[in-house]
């Protein structure tokens, strides 16, 4: 242990090649996802602006998501969530081409005109991971928070478990969008608040308000806590750095958030079935969201029995597993309300998903709190 606590590039080559062996030998139907470290990029701009590839999308075999019923008035907002696994050797392999079939695929929904209009990512560690907003034409993107490598990030009683310094790696939040990006707010969580080798990466909240053409501003958080059994730590451990997560979560966006546009929170939570988490992040949320539950979308359309979401194997199998979730809390007068789900990134036709999670994208509708349409003449003058 003297050893490692010396040398922590062995410590986190060790804690790597433990997890990923240990993953290969009895991983689930869809696996969970493990320790979220990566090679830091360096800074990512607040805004970035890319031209869209003329040429060289790939054909992919996918259906596109069917256009909007003629009698219907199109979606004002699509937001995809999607944890891309874009974890550095030695905690993943093989995971370059999958990251970089992820943007092509966006990138050829793009050209059909269905690509999700804004895209939120988790456990984008990797350079290819963080070029997808680029492959995928993007013209806006925000990063996490940057954080510096520490020189030692361990200590000699715990190796895997930070002890007064910064953390490696930065919070693999990524958001991508068509829409002007007018303002963003970004944390990493408080450094007591992680657990095991979760603590090698500084996960935090990423917030954005956007600009709907015609329709005023909404808003786009993404998030990432802290996992469970795949952080190595103990189970006391784990719900203390969960509880303090999800606690500096809400205060953070009770703070940040412009309470008279809707926000849609999204991304990888790690709730799952566990008594003691369900403790802790539904009554925050509710507590956040003035003493009403937010609205989860998925998990609506899967228990609609006239959906098609609800006979859909990787819908269910996302809300069962609750991990990646998105939720609706409204502003003053006006909310967003669901009006499609699709799951671009599920099972492949052919070979194995490209990630440990699914992507999924909810459609959504902008209206007034009573349910109708917001008109674009009002939301206008907003802008």
């Amino acid at each position: 242990m003297r050893i490692l606590a010396r040398r922590p590039r062995l410590a986190l080559f060790l804690a790597g090649s433990l997890l990923f062996a240990g993953a290969s030998i009895a991983q689930p139907t869809a696996p969970l996802s493990t320790l979220e470290v990566a090679i830091p990029k360096p800074d990512i701009p607040p805004i970035k602006r890319v031209d869209l590839p003329a040429t060289g999308l790939p054909q992919i075999d996918m259906a596109l998501p069917k256009p909007p019923q003629a009698n219907l008035p199109p979606a004002d907002l699509s937001v995809m969530t999607y944890n891309v696994k874009g974890l550095p050797w030695p905690i993943a392999t093989g995971r370059a081409a999958a990251l970089e079939r992820i943007a092509d695929r966006l990138a050829w929904m793009r050209k059909g005109g269905v690509q999700p209009a804004v895209v939120v990512l988790q456990e984008a560690f990797r350079s290819e991971a963080k070029e997808i907003g680029d492959r995928a034409g993007y013209r806006f993107q925000i990063g996490g928070e940057n954080i510096s490598r520490a020189a030692s990030p361990v200590s000699k009683r715990s190796p895997f478990r930070r002890r007064a310094s910064a953390p490696q790696l930065d919070s693999g939040l990524v958001v991508l969008s068509d829409y002007p990006i007018l303002d963003v707010n970004r944390a990493s969580f408080p450094e007591s608040a992680c657990a095991g080798i979760d603590c090698y990466a500084a996960k935090g909240v990423v917030l954005v308000t956007l600009a709907l053409p015609g329709k005023g501003r909404i808003e786009v958080a993404t998030t990432h806590l802290n996992s469970k059994g795949a952080s190595w730590a103990s189970e006391k451990e784990t719900e203390r750095a969960y509880r303090e997560q999800v606690d500096f979560l809400v205060e953070f966006l009770a703070d940040k958030r412009d309470h008279s546009v809707p926000l849609v929170l999204a991304g990888d939570f790690n709730l799952g079935d566990r008594a003691e988490r369900l403790a802790i992040l539904p009554p925050a949320l509710l507590g956040l969201n003035g003493g009403n539950a937010p609205a989860e979308p998925l998990r609506h359309f899967v228990e609609a029995a006239d959906t098609h979401l609800a006979r859909s194997k990787d819908a269910q199998w996302v809300v069962e597993r609750a991990r990646d979730m998105q939720y609706v809390l409204p502003g003053s007068g006006r909310t967003l309300a669901p009006v499609a789900a699709s799951i671009p990134f599920g099972s492949e036709t052919r070979g194995k998903p490209l990630s440990d999670h699914f992507g999924y994208t909810i459609e959504y509708r902008l209206t007034q709190s009573d349910g109708s349409l917001i008109e674009s003449r009002i939301a206008a003058r907003e802008e």
